[in-house]
């Protein structure tokens, strides 16, 4: 072995030590960063296309960085990506409010939008990369202290930009000169597809936002229901504190169907008839639960709330209809067992 070969073996040695010694700082860094980006997105209303991903890179990834990058550090904490988060949003209008959300929470020490180095072609490469680190006044919280010198590569992009690039991870066409010359008009085809799915769920919430406004204006009556008009009813008839961020308003407007309950009017009928038991009932739930919080979410007990307004609404139905047979209904309703189907023999 040469002089030049047993100095670089001795140094990749050196920070195999320093990355099993810093390995469970980094562990939970990556579980505090996906936990506080997670609350921060959902109280800010963007909405994940998938779970968030995140992974502390692992020592043969690491080796194989400085084998190919030569790497001048000298410590493992000074690599960028040692922790890694991705963010894939559903919508691409919750990109801007997403990056300034991340901005404004963590310390940027850099930041690249990688559209504006690519080509319209290769728009499965478009994200937003940010490298972070905790900001001082949380380093101050127990579970985070020893946290800030470690570093976190965060991507945030939309559920199409992803698709296209893990396509084109697995396919290796990084590039377009890396693309046979009978497959990119197909490849272009593809990414324009892609990058049409984003524009056309921009404008379905655009032009429900219009939808909505209309509606209120219009406060028809007698229109059919449907989760959007149902969500505006709900929050002019229940009280605000008891709404959540992700209420199912689809499985409720099932149980309304079931019900032949068919219209606003219908609905509003019914939650004004039964005001009385709906809050009496918000009271007894409300009072169970304090009496075992670690059961339930501490958040809304401290506002003093217990059902979201699809809750309520249920509970406008069992003082219409009874408790049991509401009951017997969300059960059947909420079963996931699917019905076994018998095929019988034709007799001889």
């Amino acid at each position: 072995m040469s002089d030049n070969e047993q100095d670089q073996h001795s140094t990749t040695d050196h920070f195999k030590i320093q990355y099993q010694d810093c390995i469970g700082l980094a562990e939970r860094l990556r579980e505090a960063v996906v936990e506080q980006v997670s609350e921060l997105l959902k109280a800010n209303g963007v909405t994940l296309g998938v779970p968030i991903e995140s992974r502390v890179k692992t020592w043969n990834s690491i080796a194989d960085k400085f084998d190919r990058k030569r790497l001048e550090i000298k410590n493992i904490n000074e690599l960028e990506d040692l922790v890694g988060v991705r963010i894939i949003l559903l919508f691409r209008r919750d990109l801007e409010n997403a990056n300034r959300l991340l901005s404004n929470s963590f310390n940027v020490i850099s930041s690249e939008d990688t559209a504006e180095r690519l080509s319209e072609s290769e728009f499965g490469y478009q994200s937003q990369h940010f490298v972070v680190q905790l900001p001082a006044n949380w380093l101050s919280v127990p579970s985070l202290s020893g946290l800030g010198t470690l570093f976190v590569e965060l991507q945030i992009r939309t559920l199409a930009q992803h698709i296209w690039a893990a396509a084109s991870h697995k396919l290796q066409y990084k590039q377009k000169s890396g693309v046979p010359l009978p497959l990119r008009r197909t490849i272009n085809r593809v990414s324009a597809l892609l990058e049409t799915v984003d524009l056309e769920f921009d404008r379905v919430l655009e032009e429900r936002t219009a939808y909505v406004e209309t509606t209120q204006s219009a406060n028809s009556e007698t229109d059919p229901l449907n989760v959007d008009n149902l969500r505006t009813l709900l929050s002019d008839l229940l009280p605000s504190e008891n709404k959540s961020t992700d209420e199912n308003y689809a499985n409720l407007l099932q149980n309304l169907f079931h019900f032949k309950i068919n219209t606003p009017e219908q609905l509003r009928s019914i939650i004004g008839k039964h005001l009385n038991a709906i809050y009496a009932s918000e009271v007894k739930e409300l009072k169970k639960a304090r009496a075992h919080p670690s059961e339930h979410d501490t958040t809304r007990l401290d506002r003093g709330v217990f059902f979201t307004h699809v809750g309520l609404a249920r509970e406008a139905l069992r003082a219409e209809f009874g408790n049991q047979r509401v009951n017997n209904i969300l059960t059947e309703m909420m079963s996931d067992k699917p019905k076994r189907r018998v095929s019988r023999k034709p007799k001889k």
